[in-house]
């Protein structure tokens, strides 16, 4: 009989999980859901009760990409709806043993509540993303004080397990982990994702180098809490070595570092320009294309299958290549491919 883990109470069969930064794996569950078999706990992409508009922003950016031990990637938080993540958490059930855990993120209690009563019988357990949570509060002084508060009540009527996602947008203290033990908190993930907002545009900065430093920086404070702890890892499991301080916590969950499971990237390289501000439209009638004589490497970079035979690409303008209908605009192509572009796609009917 397989080993049982427990974290904030829910058996698993692993010590692996896809944490609630992911954008663009959540998306394939339907086409590619054997790439995700191994995983024994998913978090849901985090809501809010913000509104999501359906306007087909791109949701991932490659800054820069050596390898994948070398890469930082932007990606950006609240693109999924609530009917998104709903839908998700029914199809996780009904296909997979694996635990679902919902993740939330509010400053205001009330919201919390409503979200929980949506998701209670869909779910094992609810996350909230207190980096997120802070930058919705407005970065508030006295955050930790107002959050507790908020926690211990959240906690006390919950009919779930609660776990609470820390970041480095909201540093916690040795004090603060102790406060969430004693409300009752389930579970602790770390994340090493910087996350920052300019006016309503919100992002998430994945890379392998903050990755290997904030292991280092919330083991030292996990180790002086005996709550589950969870690490999220930029760096692929299969690139971590056996006593790589990741493993000191109690599961290790991944997101932007199990892409290489469904793309293959080239070389990106843009440490000289500025971070983004703003995440790009891609209209319903557009889509990307690129030079296929010049990057035929392109055609992998797709997690989608957007490029190749098996997604029947529209068709070849010129020397480039244009995506099918299989292509979900996450932008990812467009941050990868040097001559990639977005083209107008007219139907017979137009």
């Amino acid at each position: 009989m397989a080993k049982a883990y427990y974290f904030a109470g829910l058996p698993l069969r692993a010590r692996r999980g896809l944490s609630s930064d992911d954008v663009v794996l959540y998306k394939l569950l339907e086409s590619n859901a054997e790439k995700l078999d191994d995983i024994a706990i998913f978090f849901l992409p985090t809501v809010s009760d913000i509104r999501v508009e359906e306007d087909w922003r791109a949701r991932i950016w490659v800054h820069q990409f050596n390898s994948w031990n070398d890469y930082m990637i932007m990606t950006r938080p609240f693109s999924f709806s609530l009917e998104e993540a709903e839908r998700l958490a029914q199809t996780l059930k009904l296909r997979s043993d694996a635990k679902v855990v919902a993740s939330f993120a509010s400053s205001r209690l009330s919201s919390l509540r409503a979200l929980a009563e949506r998701f209670a019988d869909k779910v094992d357990g609810f996350e909230i993303d207190l980096g997120l949570t802070y930058l919705l509060s407005g970065g508030r002084r006295g955050f930790e004080s107002y959050v507790i508060d908020m926690l211990e009540e959240f906690v006390s009527e919950s009919a779930r397990p609660v776990i609470v996602k820390l970041s480095p947008a909201a540093p916690p203290t040795q004090e603060f982990l102790r406060h969430l033990k004693t409300i009752g908190v389930g579970a602790v993930i770390f994340s090493p994702h910087v996350v920052y907002s300019l006016g309503n545009e919100f992002f998430r900065v994945h890379s392998t180098y903050l990755s290997k430093v904030y292991a280092l920086i919330w083991a030292k404070l996990a180790t002086t809490s005996d709550v589950p702890s969870a690490y999220i890892s930029d760096i692929p499991e299969h690139l971590l070595g056996d006593f790589a301080v990741e493993r000191s916590f109690d599961i290790i969950l991944y997101d932007t570092a199990l892409l290489h499971r469904v793309a293959s990237f080239p070389q990106v390289k843009r440490l000289g320009d500025e971070f983004l501000v703003r995440w790009s439209s891609i209209h319903e009638r557009m889509r990307p294309a690129f030079n296929l004589r010049e990057e035929q490497q392109c055609v992998d970079v797709c997690p989608f299958r957007a490029f190749t035979r098996e997604g029947e690409a529209t068709g070849i303008m010129g020397d480039f290549l244009v995506a099918s209908e299989k292509c979900d605009r996450c932008g990812l192509c467009l941050s990868c491919c040097k001559s990639a572009r977005l083209v107008a796609v007219i139907t017979p009917e137009e």
